[in-house]
């Protein structure tokens, strides 16, 4: 929605996306320590692993630019459809 609403390219527009998903991640991991429902080993070795993903991910996007994100993005949501759709119908996973 943030593309139709304001002229900025592809890849602002993720990261603004990301900024928002940051900032809930963070409210909620602050309820589950609040709460103590929290494995610190597993959650620290995630979050390394995100960084990580990220980092690259970030890198690729730099240079690759939008020519590159916007096909990838095209083929992940394409991809999610249609596993969902299968789930819906057949009810596999």
């Amino acid at each position: 929605s943030t593309l139709l609403l304001y002229p900025v390219d592809l890849v602002k527009a993720s990261g603004v996306a990301r900024s928002m998903n940051f900032v809930s991640n963070a409210v909620a991991l602050s309820v589950f320590i609040f709460s103590g429902q929290v494995d610190y080993i597993i959650g620290l070795s995630m979050g390394l692993a995100v960084m990580l993903g990220a980092y690259f991910g970030a890198g690729t996007a730099i240079k690759g630019g939008a020519k590159f994100i916007r096909p990838v993005f095209i083929t992940v949501v394409l991809g999610l459809t249609v596993r969902l759709a299968w789930q819906h119908w057949f009810g596999g996973a």
